[in-house]
């Protein structure tokens, strides 16, 4: 079994916007989840004090990836030399999963999290949702995201990695 294709998968990921802002008014994005959990941690904080119910979705629908992501992963459900040679991750599990990692991983999570807020979404958000609604921060947004990819990949990748 393989998943689907990107030139599947990239229109269905395009359709989800205009079925979520007709049926649902929702937004498709992640980052509002971060608002969320923080309402439980500091609920007296004006920008953590608002009604959350609007927002209790997006931790289901991060849920629903993360245990997609696993499932596949676990079942072998894809196809891909890439994918196939990543299984080498298994032999750094035990390291990775460290108690000292995951402290480092909740502090990061913490940062980007604070940071796609800040920068009112997340890349993707900016990209799919953003764009769609042609919003100007948004397409300003995906320019420079796809302009410091190209910097970086043309410009200082090349000279780290010369052999």
């Amino acid at each position: 079994m393989s998943l689907l294709p990107w030139y599947i998968a990239g229109p269905l990921i395009g359709l989800m916007v205009p079925i979520l802002l007709i049926a649902r008014e929702k937004q498709l994005g992640l980052s509002s989840t971060y608002r969320y959990l923080g309402s439980f941690i500091l609920p007296r904080n004006s920008y953590f004090n608002y009604d959350r119910k609007k927002d209790a979705w997006q931790v289901q629908f991060a849920i629903g990836i993360a245990s997609a992501a696993i499932l596949i992963f676990q079942f072998d459900l894809y196809e891909s030399e890439s994918l196939d040679s990543s299984k080498e991750y298994l032999r750094y599990f035990p390291e990775v999963c460290s108690l000292q990692n995951w402290f480092m991983f909740a502090i990061g999570g913490i940062f980007v999290g604070f940071g796609a807020r800040y920068a009112g979404g997340c890349t993707a958000g900016h990209c799919i949702m953003g764009n769609s609604q042609l919003s100007v921060s948004s397409i300003l947004s995906t320019c420079m995201f796809f302009a410091g990819g190209l910097a970086v990949s043309h410009f200082i990748l090349p000279y780290l990695f010369k052999s």
